[in-house]
């Protein structure tokens, strides 16, 4: 690859260059000007992230059918700066330590998941994942392992490691799916050990395992590696969600845990624990939907992929 090529991948939508920016502007822009340049950031990112912004609506028309195209662009434009806001709140909290304050929705679910030896947490692409791991790794001194999918531009995986590292204080450790088999065992043995893991299971990239199923009355194929890990393990799967509700402001929500039954094959089991987990993500996607960040296809049939 040639250095030509690399610096363009820096200034790429998904380069490095715009994390580098988004840490200088927390740290030399005064607080009052934020809001601001994330509105200039979502302009700008609106227009020139076309395969996101396509995508985006594409989900929209399924998520909230019914929608005449112009309402359907002016929500990709909020879904972008709220993304923009979860990319500031996120280095603000890491660079600078602020005060955040959130609500807990599910108290009960989330203190057995803090007390549990070993447990899968499963989550989306939604609200401010990063941070909330970083917060749920410090509050409850427990270390987490995340799940991600490999990052285009090798530059942006390192500063997303050292941005997770240097938030947790060291409470998050990063696994990809790209490492599939290696992770995988890892990932058992952490389980076993009673560790807890955190896996984002709303969408597809790579090459890893997936199963089809229904969501939003389309189908979409989600990865089975969560599910095959809690049937292997027999650790319970706790979907959590954090979403942003005001400035510094967040909500956690901890639902009821998906644990299987040893009543059932593995086949049967694993097709009833994706189906209560596609319909505790359609909830959280219909409620939150300015805060679902697909930005890569997740439905597999015509109709979700027509302009």
């Amino acid at each position: 690859m040639s250095k030509a090529r690399r610096w363009w991948h820096g200034f790429a939508v998904q380069g490095v260059q715009w994390r580098i920016f988004v840490d200088w502007a927390i740290l030399n822009v005064p607080s009052w000007f934020h809001p601001a340049l994330v509105w200039m950031g979502t302009f700008v990112f609106f227009f020139f992230a076309g395969r996101a912004r396509k995508t985006t609506l594409r989900h929209l028309r399924i998520v909230l059918p019914g929608s005449s195209r112009l309402v359907n662009y002016s929500r990709v434009f909020r879904i972008f700066s709220n993304f923009g806001w979860t990319l500031a709140d996120a280095a603000v909290y890491r660079l600078q330590k602020p005060a955040f304050t959130y609500e807990l929705e599910g108290e009960a679910y989330l203190r057995e998941l803090t007390s549990a030896q070993g447990a899968i947490v499963l989550t989306a692409h939604m609200g401010n994942y990063n941070l909330g791991a970083a917060l749920f790794a410090q509050k409850f001194d427990r270390h987490l392992r995340m799940v991600r999918a490999p990052e285009p531009d090798a530059l942006s995986a390192q500063h997303v490691d050292l941005s997770l590292h240097e938030a947790s204080a060291g409470g998050v450790q990063v696994g990809y799916s790209s490492n599939s088999t290696s992770l995988a065992l890892d990932l058992l043995n952490a389980l076993r050990n009673g560790e807890i893991i955190s896996i984002q299971g709303d969408r597809v990239i790579g090459d890893v395992a997936t199963s089809p199923v229904k969501l939003f009355g389309h189908k979409a194929f989600l990865p089975t590696g969560p599910f095959v890990l809690s049937f292997m393990t027999q650790k319970p799967i706790y979907p959590l969600f954090i979403v942003r509700s005001g400035y510094r402001k967040y909500k956690i929500i901890a639902c009821a845990p998906i644990v299987g039954s040893r009543n059932q094959t593995r086949e049967e089991e694993m097709a009833e624990a994706m189906r209560r987990w596609t319909e505790v993500l359609e909830e959280q996607v219909r409620a939150y939907w300015e805060q679902w960040y697909a930005f890569t296809p997740v439905f597999a049939d015509r109709t979700a992929s027509t302009d």
